[in-house]
Parts: structure tokens; C-alpha cells; sequence
């Protein structure tokens, strides 16, 4: 056995990978397999035996092989290049069939291209139903061809090959546990023999070769051609002449006869079948589960006749269609070591498409008819028109010399005759297209009322000599809103063209002769409403109102009456008057302006206001106006090193920062205004970049800001550090010295590292204004409080040469990839 060196050149390129790709390789690595001295004869037996032995699932080996970057095609094609065996990892590529369940011995060849494939289940999920696709390359010939003729919504595919598309685990007989009475036992079977009573031991044992095991206290016991329930008897009856309680006429000594582990046949499943071959299933098994395991047959394999081989002889032919259609298993039978499973190519086929329950192509005996066609698409349904069917036909060979010229034919039947009558029933021939039509959907016998007025609008059954007041009648009558001096009636003639009557609907309702009209099938009666027909008037409100917005006007509606709908005035509203605005329709194509009034209002609501001469119009819109400059306390804050820190109220519209400071009682000693913070809520300006030290000096009316609402004022200790940031050797805060430059406090931080910009060096002041360095003889001194920045040196511009390195690594980070994958997982 030969193992990788320590620090040769794979490892050495698989450290130099990409951090996704090195995670990938490295988990595969973890497999730990043995390399023999012929690589290239590893075997996927092999490396799954080995993937076994990690203590790894196979789900998270594939799932580590997609996360390499590397298709299947690609490891292939680099194992080949490097003398490997190219499909030792075939079995964990995506699609692999590691982990699948198959009997020792059994081949698994890649479905034929006639196979009716389906989607690969997620590798390393439980089994679950997958479904054929309908992917067009994949459909059989017959279904295309029917797909050409007759138009349906959904493919006509052969009938029962689905059964198959399932995992074959699904349908695996159990290798231990219960079997039937008249089970054959076998050399290779483990039957377990268990006393009870008066005498208690279980035994077991494998039958032999020659057909025997060995029981105690009886010896040796023939089992040869021998089921389960003879065996038992056989047993009972040789213990019984050791035990007398057996046979007693009070038994008192008991026994049982019962099979552990079955027993394994061979068989061999042949022609039309997705993967033929010999396998190794159960004892147990019948040809049913034996097709599973195979894939079931082809399309172009039969399920009508299915042949068991027994001995160089037909044993039995079987019907799959009895099994899949009634559930009976009278037909599938179990099989025995060395039987043949052949399924020859399908018989005749007939398609029966449209109003039937199981639409789909079924394969016929040759003497099945129609009705026999009927009984296993599931017979018609409730939709299906009887006045025909029909068929289309492929013109038989010999019946093509009388048809000179027509290779294929349509054949009209009467469908109705045929159900009534089982004596009428033709003959199918091969690759018939039997279509069954639908009825129309049309509904002639009714008529219909709609519009919101009424309670129950809807379609109704037309009777002898109906008018339209029964209609109204049957929908449940109109509402009050219902416009009565016009209404419609569209009539659909016999030739489809439409016509519209028009009627006053009042005087229908009265039982006049001449707008009551008689309704006539599929007649459309169509009622309105006022407003349907009328727009809704509106009138607006806005100002200092709790709601303002647009309402609906109500006849006799004042302005208080608004105000009252919009939940009252608010406290700033000016409580003598309002404003209406009114445009009237009638003369506004003459005037242009609009009419302007006063309105008397007061916050007091009664009926008996001082609006109620005042009645608005419709589109009329109000304004309530605000009292001049009214507000609310403006309140500011102030904290830290004054003598009375808190909030306080602006005392003018007009006061400032210096007059706040006043108020606050002035400076502590303690205070540093230098490092003041002033921050202003109002239009989220945030902070400002403020000397609250010349205002508190009263050196200037500058910084001597006029105040707003939610303004806040900051005066701290003095600080004493100044913070060093960016690239420098250590982030720190170094202890202030007066007098000191810039450069003592970049050294203080482990001074300026080699991607350090000392160009664009910024120091930000306690105050909160940022200085930059000049790099010439004077730079700013840090205060107490600053904060210094260095910025990192920009990219730099040589872009071209970036991307070309970073290609190279790529490739080279590629191929490390690869040749660790192959160095270790085909080891």
C-alpha cells in the first residue's frame, strides 16, 4: 500500500487553493482511502466499500464533489488524463446511483431511449412518487402521433407502464418475517423451531444443501419439496414422539414452526424491460416484483402477456392489466431460482382519448373488441356525446388493395347504439385512435338578470310565456336605488347574432303589455342603478380640522355639519369664521373664479349654532385657518457642566444659544465648551459644528445660534486623551500633553504602517470640526478630545495586472482541486 509523503507537491498546491475549493477537498480528503499500486483498476465497488469505512454518508461525499466547481465530464476527462479509472467516482457525480438499493449480482445498464424516464429523486431523501415527465423527446411515438390528430390538454400515454417509475424499494418483498402457509422451503432458508409448555427451547437452523436441518432431540429432518405448513406438520408430528404433552388430550407441551432469513433466488428478466438482466432477489418474490427491480417493461414491451420460463417452458403467461385495474395478485406468481421473466414486444395498441375516465393507450388480445376497450379505460363519462364516436384507422394491409389510395380512414359510429346493444361490437385493430366527443356546454333553456339592484342576480330556467317581471321576481325583487325609467334586454338570435331592446322597467313592473316583454332562451336582462348612472356629490375640507378630507354632501349639510363629520377643530384653529369656496356648474364657462364666503363659526357643536342659515352646495370646499404664529411650547435641553442642567422652554420666538447658557445659570468650572456638542432635531440637521466656547465668552454673535424646538446643548469635562484610529500600529487613546504635535500621537499608536496615506491624514476636533495636515512645518495641534484618523493608501491603478494574477489563481487553484480530488478519493 502506498501513502502520499508529507509536504509533497498535491499537498503543497492544495494549501495554495481557494478557500471555497480547499473546504471541498479537504472533507473529501477525510475519507482516508486506500490507494492500491494499480489505480487505474479501482472499481466503484471499490471506492464506495472505502466511502463505507470513513463513517461518511454518500449524500455529503456527492454533496462535497458539487462544491468542488468540477462537472462530471470534467473529472472524468482529468482521471482519464492522469491513468485513473474514469468512472470511479461516476456513482457520486450528480445523478449517481451510490447508495441505490441492488441485489448482489444484479446489472444495472442506462435505461433504453424508449424508456419513459422520470426525475432522479435528491440524493441521499427517503424514496417518494415520481411522476413521468412530460418532456416531448421523452414521449412514445403512438402518443406524439396522437397528440398531431386529436387535441387534448394532456398527453395520451400508455396505459400502466407508471407503476414502474417508482423506486423499486418501495415494492421490495421483505427479506424476513411472515410468509404464506404454502410457502416452498429451500436449501439456504432459516427455519426456527420453538417448544413451549412443559418442555421450553427455540432453535434455528439454515436448510442444507440436501434440503435437511437439524433438530434437537429428533435429528435430522427432510424438508425437500416441503412448504411451510407440511414442515410444520412433519416437525410437530417427530417431536411429538419425545414430548408426549403434545399429543395429549390436554396438550401441555406446544410448538411452532416459523422462517427467519429467506433464502435468495436468481432469475433473469429479458426482453422489453429497461434493464435487463440476471438478478438476485428474494424467495418471496413474484414476477411483479421482479419487474420492478428491472424497471418494469418499455414501451414497446407487452403488460398482457408477460412470460414466466420455467424449465425451458411457458410455466405462465401474465395479464398485468388484472393486477393494475382490480388488485387481484391471482396472476402473479411467485417465481423459483432459475425462472425467465420475458416480456415479448407489445401486441395490438389502441388509443382511446376524450369524455372517458382512464383516457390512454391500452394493449388489447387479439380478441378483444370495443366493449372490452370500454371496460378498461373505465367506461364513459357523463360529458361524452352518444350520437357518435370515432374511430381513426390505419387501413389493415389486407384490406388496402379495396381502398385504392386511402391508407388511413375515419369511422363514424354511433356510440349510443353500441351501449345499447353489447352485441354491437366492432372490431379494433392495431394503432386505432378511438375518440369519444363532448357534449356542448351551452345551457339553451335559460335566461339572465344582472345589475346590483337586485337581491339574488344570476341565471335562471326559462319557463312557457315568461316576462320580464317574473325574472325580476325570481332574482328577489329590486332595491330602492334601482333606476326604473330605462333597463336592456340583449337577445342572442339563432344564428348567434345579438340584439338589444330597450323597455322602462317601472312599467314593466306595473304589467304594462308593451315594456313587460317575453323572454325568449339565453335572453340577457341588464337593471342599473341611480347611481350607476349619476355621480355622488362630494364637498372638501381642509385647514385645522381633526380630519380633513373630501366627504359626500347630503342635501341641507352646513359647514358645522362638516366640521362636526371631520371630529371637531383643533386647538389651533381660528374659531371666528371659515372660508367656502363655491363654483357654480351653471355659469362656469362664463366665470372663471370662484365664489368666496365667510362663515360664522364657534367650537360649540348644538343644533343651534351660529352656521345654520349657511347651507353648503354641492363640490363646495371649506377652509378653517389657523391662528396667527400659534404654537405650543418649543423646548430645548441642556446638559452636562452647567449650573442648572435640564429643559427649558423657550421664553421668545427669537432667543439664542447665549441666553440658554444664562438661564442655565452659566459654566462650571469643570466645563470644557471647547468639546460642546450642539445638536438640532428640526430637519435632521443632527449635529452642528458649533464654538459653544466663544458663545459662553460672549465673544461674538457668530456661533450665537437663534434656537428651535428640540435643539440640545452638551458641555463636557475636559477630556484627557486624544484617539488614534485607521492604519497605525495599535488603536489607542493616548494620554493628552499640551504642547505636543501630531506625530507624538501617531508614535504613541505604534506609529504609521506601510499602507498608512499620510497625505490625507485628518484630525477632528473635540468641538467637531476636522482639520487636514499640511505636511510642511505647521500642522494642528490635537486638542483635548480629538479624534486623529489615518486612511489607508488607495488600489492602485494596475488593474490589468491584477486581473491577470488573479487568473493565473485561479487556474492554478483549479487544478490543484483536481488533482487532490483524484489523489484521494480514487485511492
Amino acid at each position: 500500500m502506498r501513502t502520499p509523503r508529507t509536504g509533497s507537491k498535491t499537498n503543497l498546491v492544495v494549501l495554495a487553493a481557494p478557500r471555497s475549493s480547499r473546504n471541498a477537498v479537504i472533507l473529501l480528503a477525510a475519507l482516508s482511502f486506500a490507494v492500491p499500486s494499480a489505480v487505474s483498476a479501482q472499481t466503484q465497488s471499490q471506492v464506495k466499500q472505502k466511502v463505507e469505512q470513513s463513517g461518511r454518508s454518500e449524500g455529503e461525499v456527492r454533496q462535497r464533489i458539487q462544491e468542488s466547481g468540477k462537472t462530471a465530464d470534467q473529472v472524468r476527462q482529468e482521471l482519464q488524463q492522469r491513468g485513473y479509472n474514469p468512472s470511479a467516482l461516476d456513482a457520486y457525480m450528480p445523478g449517481g446511483t451510490a447508495g441505490k438499493p441492488t441485489e448482489p449480482g444484479t446489472s444495472q445498464p442506462s435505461p433504453p431511449s424508449d424508456a419513459l424516464t422520470t426525475e432522479p429523486s435528491a440524493p441521499g431523501s427517503a424514496p417518494q412518487e415520481q411522476r413521468v415527465e412530460m418532456r416531448a423527446e421523452n414521449l412514445p411515438e403512438f402518443t406524439k402521433e396522437i397528440a398531431r390528430r386529436v387535441p387534448a390538454s394532456m398527453p395520451v400515454l400508455p396505459f400502466g407502464y407508471e407503476i414502474f417509475r417508482y423506486s423499486p424499494t418501495t415494492f421490495e418483498p421483505l427479506a424476513t418475517g411472515p410468509v404464506d402457509p404454502d410457502y416452498p422451503i429451500g436449501p439456504g432458508d432459516e427455519v426456527i423451531v420453538q417448544v413451549w409448555g412443559d418442555n421450553q427451547y427455540s432453535h434455528s437452523a439454515v436448510v442444507s444443501r440436501e434440503a435437511t436441518v437439524s433438530v434437537p432431540d429428533i435429528g435430522q429432518v427432510v424438508l425437500n419439496g416441503l412448504t411451510l405448513a407440511q414442515a410444520k406438520r412433519l416437525i410437530s408430528d417427530r417431536l411429538a414422539t419425545v414430548y408426549s404433552g403434545i399429543r395429549a388430550r390436554r396438550p401441555t407441551t406446544f410448538v411452532d414452526v416459523t422462517l427467519g432469513k429467506l433464502r435468495t433466488i436468481q432469475v433473469f428478466i429479458l426482453g422489453d424491460v429497461v434493464r435487463p438482466g440476471g438478478y438476485t432477489i428474494s424467495s418471496v418474490s413474484t414476477v411483479l416484483n421482479a419487474l420492478y427491480n428491472a424497471g418494469g417493461p418499455t414501451a414497446r414491451g407487452s403488460m398482457r402477456d408477460v412470460r414466466i420460463i420455467r424449465h425451458n417452458e411457458i410455466f405462465r403467461r401474465v395479464d398485468l392489466y388484472g393486477y393494475i385495474l382490480t388488485g387481484s395478485k391471482a396472476e402473479d406468481v411467485r417465481l423459483q431460482s432459475g425462472d425467465v421473466v420475458f416480456v415479448p414486444p407489445v401486441g395490438k395498441t389502441v388509443a382511446m382519448a376524450g369524455q372517458v375516465h382512464r383516457p390512454a393507450i391500452y394493449e388489447l388480445r387479439p380478441e378483444e373488441r370495443f366493449h372490452d376497450l370500454l371496460k378498461l379505460c373505465g367506461g364513459i363519462q357523463s360529458t361524452a356525446l352518444l350520437d357518435r364516436v370515432q374511430i381513426d384507422r390505419i387501413v389493415p394491409f389486407s384490406e388496402r388493395d379495396a381502398l385504392a389510395g386511402q391508407d388511413r380512414v375515419a369511422l363514424d359510429l354511433s356510440l349510443k347504439e353500441m351501449l345499447a346493444d353489447s352485441t354491437n361490437n366492432p372490431e379494433l385493430v392495431d394503432r386505432d385512435i378511438v375518440q369519444v366527443f363532448r357534449i356542448n356546454d351551452v345551457r339553451k333553456n335559460t335566461v339572465t338578470i344582472s345589475g346590483d339592484v337586485l337581491l339574488h342576480a344570476g341565471t335562471f330556467q326559462i319557463r312557457r310565456g315568461m316576462k320580464v317581471s317574473d325574472l325580476v321576481n325570481d332574482a328577489g325583487g329590486l332595491t330602492s336605488d334601482a333606476y326604473l325609467d330605462r333597463a336592456t334586454l340583449v337577445r342572442t338570435h339563432a344564428d348567434l347574432s345579438k340584439s338589444i331592446h330597450r323597455f322602462n322597467l317601472g312599467k314593466a313592473l306595473e304589467g304594462d303589455a308593451e315594456n313587460d316583454l317575453v323572454l325568449e332562451e339565453l335572453d340577457e336582462v341588464a337593471v342599473s342603478s341611480v347611481w350607476d348612472i349619476r355621480d355622488r356629490h362630494t364637498v372638501s375640507i381642509s385647514g385645522s380640522v381633526r380630519r380633513p378630507g373630501t366627504y359626500e354632501y347630503l342635501d341641507g349639510m352646513t359647514v358645522m355639519d362638516l366640521i362636526f363629520q371631520t371630529g371637531g377643530l383643533r386647538e389651533s384653529a381660528l374659531r371666528l369664521e371659515a372660508e367656502v369656496s363655491r363654483v357654480d356648474s351653471t355659469t362656469i364657462a362664463n366665470t372663471k373664479a370662484a365664489a368666496i364666503f365667510k362663515v360664522p363659526i364657534s367650537d360649540d357643536y348644538g343644533i343651534h349654532s351660529v352656521d345654520s342659515s349657511f347651507a353648503l352646495q354641492k363640490y363646495d370646499q371649506v377652509f378653517v385657518r389657523e391662528i396667527p404664529d400659534w404654537q405650543l411650547q418649543r423646548n430645548v435641553a441642556v446638559t452636562g457642566e452647567v449650573m442648572y442642567p435640564g429643559m427649558y422652554s423657550l421664553k421668545a420666538k427669537d432667543e439664542r444659544l447665549s441666553s440658554l447658557l444664562q438661564r442655565a445659570g452659566g459654566l462650571k468650572p469643570t466645563a470644557y465648551p471647547r468639546a460642546a456638542t450642539f445638536t438640532r432635531a428640526k430637519g435632521g440637521a443632527g449635529r452642528l459644528a458649533l464654538d459653544v466656547e466663544d458663545v459662553a465668552l460672549r465673544r461674538g454673535r457668530r456661533y450665537d445660534l437663534v434656537l428651535e424646538d428640540g435643539d440640545a446643548v452638551d458641555i463636557p469635562r475636559e477630556p484627557k486623551t486624544v484617539k488614534v484610529v485607521g492604519e497605525v500600529g495599535l488603536q489607542a487613546s493616548v494620554l493628552f500633553e499640551r504642547g505636543r504635535s501630531l506625530g507624538y500621537y501617531v508614535g504613541q499608536a505604534g506609529g504609521y504602517t506601510e499602507k498608512s496615506d499620510k497625505r490625507r491624514v485628518k484630525i477632528v476636533q473635540a468641538s467637531g470640526k476636522v482639520k487636514s495636515v499640511k505636511k510642511f512645518w505647521f500642522d494642528p495641534e490635537p486638542e483635548p478630545g480629538a479624534l486623529v484618523i489615518v486612511p489607508t493608501k488607495p488600489p492602485s491603478e494596475k488593474k490589468e495586472t491584477l486581473k491577470d494574477i488573479a487568473t493565473i489563481i485561479g487556474i492554478l487553484s483549479g487544478a490543484a482541486t483536481t488533482i487532490f480530488l483524484v489523489s484521494e478519493a480514487t485511492k
